[in-house]
């Protein structure tokens, strides 16, 4: 078992375990009623909505059983999976003496994924976990809170300061612009990081899906760079893109054919402003106009 391979994994798929539970309580309180809690949810149909977590948690969960070296568990998974696939994965059982509703396959995830945190209790804390938990929350929030701002970022600078005055609210004491990663021969520099935990985190703006391949070539020559430090262990690179050009799943497809078990994807589609910015008379693009330390690799 590669302990790293799952002290980093664990914060994102209690994330997506957290999503689930949240889509199957919705279903609760329409089975039983709402019993005073408000709005029923924000799912509108709340049993799909379940169905594509499960989906989801239970394809990153193949991944991390198999980049942690637990092939036995992982063909237990696949072994078991199939039985809650046929019955299908937005069935509850419903108990109507108690008022509450579960899903068999959530139940098998959650314990799995609590064996899994069990397993790693030396290493990460209920206290780091809960603030994985809120970071990737936030990172997949990317586009929401760009939103919010009112701005549209139009390079990666300006995408940095809107994201970089969540996080540093979010994490105060615990949030690091620019943190220095020292190599043996020169240091390199993520955009941010959650020093409590070693997460670093860089950030990437695609405007075309010609500047896909760049954006990751970025972060391939990250992950290079930012390996072997002690300080920094866990790596989230954001991609904001102003079409969804890429997905989730390809990243993931490609960290791994790089060996980036230590990075989690985050793709978020969201508007983005003008590449071409005024400065002195010369027109010169957002990446130009970036300032960024001397000795900063890209």
């Amino acid at each position: 078992m590669d302990m790293e391979v799952v002290k980093n994994a664990v914060g994102s798929l209690e994330r997506l375990l957290s999503q689930a539970k949240r889509a199957l309580r919705q279903i609760e309180r329409e089975v039983f009623g709402d019993h005073g809690h408000g709005d029923a949810g924000g799912y509108e149909n709340p049993r799909a909505a379940m169905k594509a977590f499960l989906e989801e948690l239970h394809g990153v969960l193949l991944v991390v059983l198999e980049a942690a070296e637990m092939l036995e568990t992982r063909a237990s998974l696949i072994n078991t999976w199939g039985a809650f696939d046929r019955k299908g994965l937005g069935r509850t059982e419903n108990n109507h003496e108690f008022e509450f509703c579960e899903s068999p396959a959530l139940t098998f995830l959650e314990r799995t994924i609590r064996g899994l945190r069990m397993s790693v209790t030396d290493t990460i804390s209920s206290e780091e976990a809960w603030t994985l938990s809120r970071l990737e929350a936030m990172l997949d929030d990317t586009a929401v809170l760009v939103h919010r701002s009112g701005k549209a970022p139009a390079n990666e600078s300006e995408l940095q300061d809107i994201m970089h005055d969540y996080l540093r609210a979010a994490f105060p004491g615990d949030f690091r612009p620019n943190p220095p990663i020292r190599g043996a021969l020169k240091k390199f520099i993520p955009d941010c990081g959650i020093r409590s935990v070693g997460a670093a985190i860089e950030f990437k703006i695609v405007h075309t899906k010609e500047q896909v391949a760049v954006a990751f070539d970025g972060i391939a020559a990250d992950v290079s760079g930012y390996r072997g430090s002690k300080d920094w262990t866990r790596f989230y690179a954001v991609f904001y893109q102003a079409q969804p050009f890429m997905s989730k799943s390809e990243v993931r497809s490609e960290l791994k054919r790089i060996g980036a078990t230590g990075w989690t994807p985050i793709v978020v589609n969201g508007p983005t402003g003008s590449r071409t910015k005024k400065t002195g008379g010369k027109a010169v693009t957002g990446r130009q106009i970036r300032h960024r330390p001397a000795n900063r690799r890209r």
